[in-house]
């Protein structure tokens, strides 16, 4: 049995919008997800269990708090340090969530599965997406994660490789966790997340 390969960031924003592009023309469910995926952050775990009224009340704040699965669970964080991560919604990214909600009731999963009756996606599902998405552009070792790492390299590179600024965007407890996972001061974060609209047609 082959070693498992970590996921890797989208490097090139051509190849984010080729893969975008895609997306959009085999599944929206798939290209909302992913849009929402690589310029928030969030992982992919706490992205498909958001539902509609979750999707409103982000939209009308302007900004998502969602309280991260992984550190909510991880037994080495004190509970004082278990705080909501907080990222800004995109006017972009709030204009593709509108029209996806629309006449979608406030109860159910904006991240179906075909499966059953109002349940969301899976994580590996949506590995098995865009890992078929990232070959068709010859692109290897991308799931579901790589969402989050391709957010967190285009912070680092706009943020000319400021890895603190990486760092507070992506919630991590020390610098020596984001360098190893990719190989934010509030007051820039809003200067730097504009940029990731390019990803966005």
């Amino acid at each position: 049995m082959g070693i498992k390969r970590p996921a890797k960031p989208i490097t090139s924003t051509t190849k984010v919008l080729d893969i975008q592009d895609y997306l959009r023309y085999k599944n929206e469910r798939d290209y909302v997800l992913f849009i929402l995926g690589i310029t928030t952050g969030y992982r992919a775990g706490d992205l498909v269990k958001l539902k509609v009224r979750d999707i409103k009340e982000a939209l009308k704040r302007n900004e998502f708090t969602i309280y991260e699965g992984k550190k909510m669970n991880c037994k080495n964080i004190k509970e004082r340090n278990k705080k909501p991560r907080s990222v800004e919604v995109l006017p972009k990214l709030a204009k593709i969530l509108k029209g996806w909600i629309k006449n979608k009731k406030d109860y159910e999963y904006i991240f179906q599965s075909r499966k059953g009756i109002n349940q969301h996606i899976g994580v590996q599902a949506v590995s098995n997406i865009l890992k078929e998405a990232g070959e068709y552009f010859s692109l290897h070792d991308i799931t579901a994660h790589s969402m989050r790492k391709t957010y967190a390299y285009k912070i680092y590179m706009e943020s000319d490789k400021n890895i603190v600024a990486v760092k507070e965007l992506l919630g991590h407890r020390s610098i020596e966790e984001t360098k190893k996972y990719i190989g934010l001061d509030k007051e820039k974060y809003h200067q730097y997340s504009k940029s990731l609209e390019e990803y966005i047609r």
